[in-house]
């Protein structure tokens, strides 16, 4: 069994999503797979997983979907 390294809880395989800033811009893509805690839902992706959605984002297609976020700060 895997375990979460922040919690100890079972990592669970499964699709998730994937988010990514860069420079103050937000990529994300879904259905990505990884091991997701059960306990505190912290998301661990593999090496290979990691490098083919940071490879796809290089050169994104056109996405399927544009999102509008509400952004707030803490510091404010």
């Amino acid at each position: 069994m895997n375990t979460c390294h922040f919690c100890g809880g079972e990592l669970k395989e499964q699709l998730t999503t994937f988010l990514y800033e860069d420079d103050g811009q937000f990529w994300l893509v879904r259905n990505v797979p990884a091991f997701v805690c059960s306990q505190c839902g912290e998301k661990e992706f593999s090496r290979a997983t990691t490098k083919q959605v940071l490879n796809l984002l290089r050169q994104p297609p056109r996405p399927v979907e544009i999102l509008h976020v509400p952004a707030y700060d803490m510091a404010s």
